[in-house]
């Protein structure tokens, strides 16, 4: 029979892995909140209101855009946080990539905020969190 420390330090393990899992209780609630707010004002029009890559200018744009709930299926849960922020930034792309459909938003954000490349990076930092907390979980099937 376990004791009733065992016992509690399972418990208490238990309950902190739960919270784990779950997206929005990795990242802050107000980041992704700020998050939000700037998903709405810069990426809305292409990847819609949804982020499934369905915003009212999507159709003009030659490479569709992405579905942006659909994430953690490409890179994995958590996302990683500093290869989708360095997509977002843009300003570090390799050419020989080839073309970038995405405008480089660590540029425009350096300029919004006045040259302050501290504030331009909690922008695209504040756009992770978000992105992170809306990824769709992935459903499987047990096979028998």
């Amino acid at each position: 029979m376990a004791s009733p420390g065992y016992r509690f330090f399972c418990l208490l393990l238990a309950t902190f892995l739960m919270l784990a899992a779950n997206n929005t209780a990795l990242a802050d609630s107000k980041q992704v909140r700020r998050g939000r707010a700037l998903y709405l004002q810069y990426c809305v029009s292409c990847h819609g209101f949804l982020a499934q890559g369905d915003g009212p200018v999507a159709r003009s744009l030659s490479t569709p855009p992405a579905n942006l709930r659909r994430l953690a299926e490409r890179f994995g849960n958590p996302l990683p946080e500093d290869q989708v922020a360095r997509y977002i930034d843009g300003r570090a792309e390799v050419k020989a990539h080839g073309p970038r459909d995405m405008p480089v938003w660590g540029t425009r954000f350096y300029y919004k905020s006045g040259a302050d490349e501290r504030r331009a990076q909690q922008w695209i930092a504040d756009l992770v969190a978000y992105l992170q907390s809306i990824q769709t979980p992935i459903h499987t099937a047990l096979l028998k």
